[in-house]
């Protein structure tokens, strides 16, 4: 995966692509990121990708940035509602299936299954 990520990222348009598709998914997402400051969330995006790869390993650095990212998306704090995660994934296969030449099934599911291990441990702090 960090090799099927490495392909993506070095298309310029990868994050942009991303972006697209994530706030296309869902009116309640688009409202969510209208006054976000995309350039700067797209940074913390690829950051956040490359944690959330390698959290089911047990890196303990992985852990504790997925853990800063559950504290701050609570309902208490930024809100970022348990069903926007699914449109999250979704974005994120569909960006990386555009980008990465060598992406396949095996990939997808891949992705999908480390994905969700780090999104259940996030939606269970909302």
């Amino acid at each position: 995966m960090r090799l099927s990520y490495g392909r993506a990222i070095s298309k310029r348009q990868f994050l942009d692509r991303f972006y697209e598709l994530f706030m296309s998914s869902s009116p309640a997402v688009a409202r969510k990121l209208a006054s976000t400051d995309i350039a700067t969330q797209q940074e913390l995006l690829s950051q956040a990708i490359n944690m959330v790869i390698l959290f089911p390993q047990g890196n303990k650095i992985a852990k504790n940035a997925i853990k800063r990212i559950r504290e701050s998306h609570c309902r208490d704090r930024l809100d970022i509602k348990p069903e926007y995660y699914q449109f999250w994934i979704d974005s994120l296969i569909a960006a990386l299936s555009e980008h990465d030449p060598d992406f396949n099934e095996e990939l997808d599911r891949a992705w999908r299954k480390v994905v969700q291990e780090a999104i259940d441990f996030i939606a269970e702090g909302y």
